[in-house]
């Protein structure tokens, strides 16, 4: 990563965060292996994990698809990474979540959702959260991961 990150500049930072992120991504088996990635790299991964979901089809979706598998994870990795905008609006989908604790188990998640009236509270906050997500800067995400590349780089 260091080395890539050396050869930064503006108009490359495309290209070198891509070939970083594919380097983590084959680190760690496309995501089925978070444990081989070390303390540094799990939120750059988490973090994309939880963004690629939210764009598939909306905060929604990510529930529907992955319960509570990486919320709080995600929500430390959006602080550590400094992405506060993309922190707050995660909070207020997890807040928003139509039980008192998000389930661990998937069809148990999948069934309260299905459970929901056709109009209710939380897709609705869902809704307006997803937009806010989708109206973001699309270089902002690039961004803060290779701040945080660069600002933490020689620590590990």
């Amino acid at each position: 990563m260091k080395q890539h990150l050396t050869n930064l500049t503006a108009d490359n930072k495309d290209n070198i965060y891509g070939q970083i992120m594919d380097e983590l991504w084959d680190k760690c088996n496309d995501g089925f292996a978070l444990q081989e990635l070390n303390e540094f790299e799990k939120p750059l991964i988490i973090s994309q994990i939880i963004e690629d979901s939210i764009n598939g089809g909306g905060i929604n979706t990510y529930f529907f698809n992955n319960a509570d598998k990486y919320t709080t994870a995600g929500l430390d990795a959006f602080q550590k990474l400094g992405m506060t905008e993309v922190y707050e609006i995660f909070k207020q989908a997890v807040d928003a979540f139509p039980a008192a604790e998000i389930p661990q188990d998937l069809e148990a998640c999948r069934q309260i959702m299905e459970s929901l009236p056709e109009e209710n509270p939380a897709d609705e906050t869902w809704t307006t959260l997803t937009d806010a997500f989708y109206n973001l800067d699309p270089n902002y995400f690039m961004d803060k991961k290779l701040e945080y590349m660069l600002k933490h780089v020689d620590s590990h």
